[in-house]
């Protein structure tokens, strides 16, 4: 029979530190308090194998060190009467890890363990001001670790700090198997320390430049941009995801040939496809920015990722046009990324701009990629693996079209989350079907603009019977 116990991993690192929000956790505390389940929102779930012939010992060890390398996971968040919020880093605590023992004879399998965890731990939310930002569950098989479990919530950790995380822990869980010491920390700017920055003289003035560009591209927008293109299903918003090996493969090369990065390709391919459903010449998109410019921002356990509001003209006359555009676009929104969003938001409010779209990539930024087909066809037969579901339909979303690239480096999960009065159902599966048909073509061969237009006029006639809302 599994049982569940529990165990209090202590830390004692100093001094206790208090500091306003950053701009980018301050972004996730008002985005928790409009929402209705705010306990619940943005809970970032990761699990890891743990090397053989290790202690519970060497375990808690390790998580004890991560704890003291980021303040970002000892952090309590206080409410003020204004509505915002302090971080509290503590010098001191203990965090409770959950031990989840299986016998070798019991039939539950691991993914049901780690899968009910991962459930579990997304639905509890956090009690910021009363428990630290993260749960750790270690699984186990007769007293041995197995298997390492956790939840982090946004305010302390963006995507990529997950994975740091995870990085992290794996390598002081392996020096620990292989008899060494464990890796040094990297250097990492605090949270603390990044929110000083921001408000000081330099950090003030680049805000004020930010906004400044932000009003920029107000001044090229216009409240069209985006019209209705279809009577809106019920309920209103889909969101539809491929899965794609082939388009993994693809992005490399594709990018290479235009020499420009991944990010920057994959953009250029949603605009190329926007240039189908906008009357033009130009639409709004919001691009999300890792805001890691530097060594030490690149270490750091921190929400630091933040949109900004940026205008795309898809008046391009070729594909090589289009990336040039996206490319010196991409630039602008990382030298303005960094910006206190409360400001930017009252702006875009005065300014009665429509709701816009947002551009994620975070699957670009993942380490290692697979090595391309080395033919056309090769890479065109991997795409019978690709898979296409509607993982969600909602009444409202905060934005007209939502494209989000996430996935493993093997493998890409293309979500495309839109108004079906802009993107009707079957223009959904259209618009992703061609996104990696227009992918996989371009690691070998330019595309048309025209070409993409077709593919997506022919896919949306072949999945019209997905805008029944039934598809």
């Amino acid at each position: 029979m599994i049982t569940t116990s529990s165990t209090d991993v202590e830390f004692h690192c100093g001094r206790t530190r208090r500091a306003p929000l950053t701009w980018g956790q301050e972004v996730i505390w008002d985005l928790m308090r409009e929402q209705d389940d705010a306990r619940t929102y943005a809970v970032l779930t990761r699990w890891m194998p743990i090397p053989l012939l290790l202690s519970v010992g060497d375990v808690l060890a390790s998580i004890g060190e991560l704890l003291r390398r980021h303040e970002a996971l000892r952090t309590m968040y206080h409410p003020t009467a204004k509505g915002d919020a302090t971080q509290e880093v503590l010098g001191s605590g203990a965090l409770t890890v959950e031990m989840v023992d299986r016998p070798a004879d019991d039939p539950t399998d691991y993914t049901s363990i780690i899968t009910d965890y991962l459930v579990r731990a997304s639905e509890a939310g956090f009690d910021h001001e009363k428990e630290l930002p993260i749960r750790i569950s270690v699984i186990l098989q007769d007293g041995i670790p197995i298997l390492l479990a956790f939840a982090v919530s946004h305010l302390s950790a963006d995507f990529v700090s997950a994975d740091l995380l995870v990085a992290d822990l794996t390598a002081m869980l392996q020096a620990r198997a292989d008899g060494r010491p464990p890796p040094p920390a990297r250097p990492a700017t605090q949270p603390a320390d990044l929110a000083a920055l921001e408000g000081s003289p330099a950090g003030q003035l680049r805000n004020i430049e930010a906004i400044r560009f932000i009003r920029g591209q107000l001044d090229r927008a216009h409240p069209d941009m985006l019209p209705a293109r279809a009577a809106p299903a019920t309920p209103r918003f889909f969101r539809g995801q491929l899965e794609s090996d082939a388009i993994a493969v693809a992005g490399g090369p594709a990018a290479r040939r235009y020499r420009t990065s991944p990010s920057v390709l994959l953009l250029s391919i949603t605009s190329a496809l926007m240039r189908c459903i906008a009357p033009g010449p130009v639409y709004p998109i919001d691009l999300m920015q890792s805001n890691r410019p530097t060594p030490e921002l690149a270490g750091t356990v921190c929400s630091l990722s933040q949109s900004i509001l940026t205008v795309i003209d898809v008046s391009a006359g070729s594909f090589a046009d289009l990336v040039r555009h996206c490319s010196a676009v991409v630039a602008q929104a990382r030298v303005h990324g960094p910006h206190r969003k409360r400001a930017a938001q009252d702006i875009v409010d005065a300014a009665g701009a429509a709701r816009g779209c947002q551009f994620n990539d975070i699957w670009s930024q993942l380490p290692g990629r697979p090595r391309p087909a080395a033919t056309l066809s090769e890479l065109q037969e991997m795409t019978a693996s690709s898979t296409f579901y509607w993982p969600e339909k909602v009444a409202d979303k905060n934005k007209d079209l939502f494209m989000g690239i996430r996935g493993t480096a093997d493998r890409v999960h293309l979500t495309l989350f839109a108004d079906t009065a802009l993107l009707p159902p079957g223009d959904i599966r259209a618009f992703l079907d061609t996104f990696e048909r227009t992918a996989v073509t371009l690691a070998f061969a330019d595309v048309a603009l025209d070409q993409i237009a077709h593919w997506f006029a022919e896919g949306c006639a072949r999945y019209a019977e997905f805008n029944s809302g039934s598809g």
